[in-house]
């Protein structure tokens, strides 16, 4: 029995012992990753899984996690996350080790642990760590200043420590000359320009095989350089202005502006602004003060710069004294004129009426002086002229202009130089003052002086004492003496004294008695045509009267012995006198009288002239006063106008004249016509043409051109010119003349109108019974109706038919017919005929164009002419 038990015993022991060999061999821990030793970065974060295997997973208790000083690491709180925890996986027999950023103080050996039906299981990692390349001090956008050294800055942080080297956009870079290679960086002695680059900071750790670059790139700054610009500048007063300061920098600069006597920052003073990106200054209303120097700064991260620069304000000269003065004749006068501005302004003188200005200095042979004078008062500057002139007369009297000018502008002012003087009746002429049949006259007296002056008349050199046929209006400087001659006695010397208290004038006037004219001295016959007559007159002599005003003469046929029943006809003094509308080949009479404003004279002796008899016209005269001999260039190169007067027609009215012109040569001083196969004549059919215009002539040629008057009796001697046509182009012909005036188109087209017009009319006159013809009609039958109506006319029984039908209605029975009546209208229209009253028909007036002169003449009535008077 004890055996059987040991037997079993030991077959258990034996079970159990296999079984322990077995296990041995077939239950583990496992980490992962797998490798027993790893280098970790510092600042990484890491994960490790320590992973049970077994034939029998539950009997593995749950792994834990020993950190390298032996400690068990724990689960996370919740909530939380430490720099290192484990977190279990039961269901799997799983354990996570988690540090969140590793550090140097956390390498070490890492151990997982579990147990096994009471068997110890364990497994561990090592973990080592390093530091990889860390850029502390590389910024990747440095900045130099042009001129000074500068390093630029990549710092670099490793374990173990890296090797670092250098690039320039690709391009390596070893120590030497202006480059310096240090640890934390690369100087570069005097920084220029062309530094500004991309420059590569390469950090490598061999023992890693880390490799990192940094790309920084250099821009080299510059300080502000003033742009070159004028030192000075030039303003105007009250007005905007603006001053611009330019520098080159890098980076751009800004600019600030101070006034260099007060220092103060003009971006924050009224009136200035200032714009800090352009440089730009700008004034608002320009004060005078605003003068002097202004500081611009130009600054950036580089450095700064400033300029100066001086400005002038330019002041509009004012002038602020400028008085009238007063000063005798022959004495010395003087102005002073004085204006301020900036700068100083320049005056001058001239007399308003005369557009020279005096020039500074003596004028005027030294009579005339103008001094000038400057000075500076406050911010702006003064300026003085005086003009003095000596030995004054009057013309010196008058306004004077002082004109004050400088680079602002100008300024006018007029000041009055009065000339005192002494009374003058220079300007009073000495004309006697004529009266007749007691009318009253005024003598005048207008004494020029300054001061004014008093006047006193006196007659016949005792003072001149009103009555009621002397009346006297006014005491200087203007009087007037109305005068009243009933009788003889106050025609005479009247004069008139004016003074003041520069001295006294006086002045005489003749008042005389006026009676009509004299008889003419002698008329004489000088042109004389079949049909006209005219007359040189030599009047009587004026001294018994007012001046000759017309001449009227009576003429009449030589057998006719009446003078009452002879024409007149009357011309105004100095005029061309000329009778017209005679008979060819009779013999008149005419006597002459002379008028004045008393009256007409005595005729003067009959002067009996014969009539030639009729023949071709008188030669016509031009326009303009042309020689016959003489080269007249034509303002055109194809053609000209001729233009003559009328000539007399020597009893047969002119009918016709004839134009005309041929090419001609001066040969040996005299002119020859040089192809008479060119010469052309044209007839204008017409008495009343005075104009002409030749057209198809050549350019740069001449011309002979006549002009002939005809009638019944022939052609008049021809009125010669030479004419020379323009420089031109020679046409080959002319425009096909216009067929129809404007006027007659203009009439064509009313007429086009109207008829339009009517044709409406009649379509509504035949359609609607309107328009105007319908109006008109009916009331046409409406007033013979009622005519009808009041004489019982045996036509009543027609009733009118409705707007002028034509149509007859039916007449009804008939009637007796009553004697017929004649309707007479009333002559309310109807004048008599003008009949001829004797001496009354002769009274024509007429207007006669001779020889181009306009002629006024008058038969039996008032004189009518361009100078008369009655």
């Amino acid at each position: 029995m004890r055996s059987h038990r040991a037997r079993a015993i030991g077959v258990a022991a034996l079970a159990v012992l296999l079984a322990t060999i077995t296990g041995c061999s077939s239950q583990t821990l496992r980490i992962f990753p797998m490798p027993k030793q790893q280098t970790v970065a510092v600042g990484k974060s890491v994960v490790l899984t320590c992973q049970a295997e077994a034939p029998d997973t539950a009997l593995v208790s749950q792994p834990q996690w020993r950190d390298p000083k032996g400690l068990i690491i724990n689960e996370a709180a919740a909530g939380t996350r430490p720099e290192i925890y484990t977190e279990p996986m039961p269901a799997k027999q799983l354990q996570y080790l988690y540090i969140s950023s590793i550090t140097t103080a956390m390498a070490g050996n890492y151990t997982c642990e579990a147990t096994y039906t009471n068997m110890p299981l364990s497994a561990s990692v090592v973990l080592e760590t390093f530091v990889a390349i860390t850029w502390t001090n590389a910024n990747e956008n440095q900045y130099a200043t042009k001129g000074k050294n500068y390093k630029i800055m990549c710092e670099v942080k490793a374990e173990p420590a890296p090797s670092v080297d250098w690039f320039k956009e690709g391009t390596s870079i070893v120590s030497g000359g202006r480059y310096v290679i240090h640890a934390n960086g690369l100087l570069i002695i005097n920084v220029q320009e062309s530094d500004d680059a991309t420059y590569t900071c390469r950090a490598v750790v061999i023992q890693t095989g880390e490799l990192a670059e940094r790309n920084i790139k250099l821009e080299v700054y510059t300080a502000p350089e003033m742009e070159e610009r004028e030192t000075k500048v030039e303003i105007k007063e009250g007005e905007s202005a603006s001053i611009t300061c330019k520098a080159r920098g890098k980076p751009p600069p800004t600019y600030s502006w101070i006034k260099a006597s007060t220092r103060e920052n003009l971006g924050t003073t009224a009136r200035f602004g200032v714009d800090e990106i352009k440089g730009l200054l700008t004034f608002d209303r320009v004060e005078a003060g605003d003068y002097g120097k202004y500081i611009c700064s130009a600054v950036n991260q580089a450095g700064h710069n400033e300029t100066e620069i001086e400005v002038e304000v330019l002041v509009r000269p004012r002038i602020f004294e400028l008085f009238n003065t007063t000063a005798a004749e022959n004495t010395e006068g003087r102005l002073e004129c004085k204006a301020t501005g900036r700068p100083v302004p320049r005056i001058s003188f001239r007399k308003l009426s005369n557009a020279d200005r005096f020039l500074n200095g003596p004028n005027d042979d030294g009579r005339i002086n103008i001094e000038t004078t400057s000075r500076q008062t406050g911010d702006q500057m003064e300026s003085s002229a005086v003009i003095t002139v000596s030995r004054l007369n009057r013309t010196d009297d008058g306004l004077y202009e002082c004109v004050a000018e400088n680079e602002g502008g100008e300024a006018r002012k007029n000041g009055h130089l009065t000339v005192q003087f002494r009374p003058s009746f220079e300007h009073m002429n000495n004309v006697p003052v004529w009266s007749w049949n007691a009318q009253p006259v005024n003598i005048s007296c207008i004494a020029e002086s300054i001061p004014n002056a008093t006047i006193k008349w006196k007659f016949h050199d005792y003072d001149l004492v009103e009555t009621p046929h002397v009346r006297i209006y006014g005491s200087g400087p203007i009087s007037y003496v109305t005068i009243t001659p009933i009788d003889a006695s106050l025609y005479g010397t009247y004069k008139c004294i004016a003074t003041n208290a520069l001295g006294e004038a006086e002045h005489i006037i003749q008042m005389r008695q006026a009676f009509p004219p004299g008889a003419v001295v002698q008329a004489r016959q000088d042109t004389i045509t079949a049909t006209s007559v005219s007359f040189n007159i030599v009047g009587p002599p004026e001294d018994m009267g007012p001046p000759i005003e017309a001449y009227t003469v009576q003429f009449k046929e030589n057998g006719n012995f009446d003078w009452n029943l002879a024409m007149n006809r009357t011309w105004s003094a100095n005029s061309l006198y000329i009778v017209e509308n005679l008979r060819p080949m009779f013999t008149y009479d005419f006597r002459f009288a002379a008028i004045n404003r008393v009256g007409v004279g005595s005729w003067g002796a009959p002067v009996t002239v014969i009539m030639p008899r009729r023949s071709p016209p008188e030669q016509p005269k031009w326009r303009e006063s042309l020689s016959s001999e003489s080269l007249i260039h034509g303002k055109y190169a194809d053609r000209y106008e001729l233009q003559w007067k009328i000539p007399a027609d020597n009893g047969e009215p002119i009918d016709m004249y004839d134009v005309s012109y041929c090419p001609v040569l001066k040969v040996n001083g005299k002119w020859q016509v040089s192809a008479p196969s060119d010469c052309v004549t044209e007839e204008l059919k017409s008495f009343e043409a005075i104009s002409y215009e030749i057209r198809g002539l050549r350019p740069d040629t001449r011309y002979r051109m006549h002009v002939r008057a005809h009638n019944a009796l022939g052609f008049s001697q021809p009125a010669q010119l030479y004419v020379q046509t323009a420089l031109g182009v020679e046409r080959s012909g002319f425009a096909t003349p216009q067929l129809l005036s404007s006027g007659a188109i203009i009439g064509l087209a009313l007429a086009g109108v109207f008829i339009c017009l009517i044709i409406v009319d009649l379509l509504l006159l035949c359609f609607r019974r309107q328009g105007v013809i319908a109006t008109l009609c009916g009331r046409r039958v409406k007033k013979h109706s009622d005519d009808e109506a009041k004489l019982g006319s045996l036509y009543g029984w027609r009733f009118p038919l409705p707007y002028c039908s034509t149509k007859p209605r039916a007449p009804p029975s008939p009637a007796p017919l009553p004697p017929p009546v004649k309707l007479v209208s009333t002559p309310t229209d109807e004048k008599e005929p003008l009949k001829d009253t004797g001496d009354d028909g002769m009274k024509r007036n007429s207007s006669v164009e001779f020889d181009g002169r306009r002629v006024y003449a008058t038969s039996g009535g008032p004189i009518i002419g361009k100078n008369s008077a009655v």
